[in-house]
């Protein structure tokens, strides 16, 4: 794989300031010093190294980091799958008092909500210049049969379906809810409706599950219903409000990249030493992707760029294009 590693910094007092230093909070591959805030006080820095499975953004109100890594969990049951698999893991910061928190990027920007235009999420990401983007609950496959469960995007209430909650069946139907403080929820439809969220103060509600990890511990549920086949797999967490960590486990490639995917009591246990509080299992498989700069990162099992859809959940929308800009012109 041909290396690109493009380290960007705009403001030249920065420069000075950061020059071969490595602050105690950025990982040992990058070579940038962050403020007390975990962010820049001025400026911007990027960095691109596919080869070594490392990405990087950083601003004075966003930090994301991207890595790869190689994955051999040991069985968890004697007659369990092996399982192997490249993981991506993010790791995403946010200034939550200075609107750097998730939104949902439409594929038609134009009509928000519309279901009917539905691109890659990398081309989404890069049409609308986001940082980091990611597949979600792909709520489009569930209209025709009435479950799309609670759908709130960008504070508006697209759907509220009370469906039951089914453990041991994909989905669930339990919620990812982002909360405009920076926190994350979940609950299943029948325990709370759409309205409740938005006088809650939730501006993103996905509907899929299960529930990984709650209060830092994995429910026993995982463990006792979930089935044991491999899969790729997609969740999203919060360590705490603005520190959020988003897991792709890649799988059904084995003939090419050796990624066999994971279950669900593997990926829970993901979750919780990636040290999320709190946890929810997006859509998988073929739907699961994420793109960084615009770029798909993760291999999708029937080779395609994974399945079309009509909206994603990114961060720092807009800020792509002032980093390609300077990029060109530095």
């Amino acid at each position: 794989m041909k290396k690109i590693l493009t380290a960007l910094l705009v403001v030249m007092t920065a420069v000075c300031c950061l020059a071969g230093a490595i602050g105690e909070d950025a990982p040992e591959w990058a070579d940038v010093t962050l403020n007390e805030d975990g962010f820049l006080d001025e400026g911007f820095w990027l960095m691109q190294d596919p080869e070594n499975g490392h990405w990087m953004y950083v601003d004075a109100t966003l930090r994301i980091q991207v890595t790869r890594t190689w994955e051999t969990p040991e069985k968890i049951r004697t007659n369990d799958y092996n399982q192997e698999f490249f993981c991506y893991t993010t790791e995403i910061w946010c200034d939550t008092e200075k609107d750097s928190l998730p939104v949902t990027l439409w594929a038609d920007p134009a009509r928000p909500g519309y279901t009917g235009t539905r691109k890659t999420v990398a081309a989404i990401a890069k049409e609308q210049r986001a940082i980091f983007a990611v597949s979600t609950d792909l709520f489009t496959q569930r209209i025709g049969q009435k479950t799309e469960g609670i759908v709130i995007r960008n504070g508006e209430v697209l759907y509220d379906v009370k469906n039951g909650h089914h453990p041991g069946s994909r989905p669930s139907f339990e919620t990812l809810a982002i909360y405009e403080d920076g926190h994350i929820d979940s609950a299943v439809p029948k325990e709370k409706r759409a309205e409740e969220y938005l006088a809650e103060g939730a501006t993103q509600v996905y509907t899929f599950g299960p529930v990984l990890v709650r209060d830092g511990e994995i429910p026993e549920e995982i463990s006792k219903v979930w089935d044991r086949n491999l899969n790729p797999m997609h969740a999203f967490g919060m360590a705490e409000p603005g520190h959020y960590i988003d897991v792709l486990c890649e799988g059904r490639l084995k003939t090419v990249n050796g990624s066999t995917g994971v279950n669900v009591e593997t990926m829970a246990r993901i979750m919780k030493d990636r040290g999320c509080t709190i946890a929810v299992n997006l859509d998988g498989g073929v739907s699961a992707s994420i793109a960084f700069m615009g770029e798909q990162l993760n291999l999708v099992a029937d080779g395609s760029s994974g399945r079309t859809t009509c909206e994603v959940m990114a961060f720092g929308p807009g800020l792509a294009y002032e980093t390609e800009k300077d990029a060109e012109n530095p």
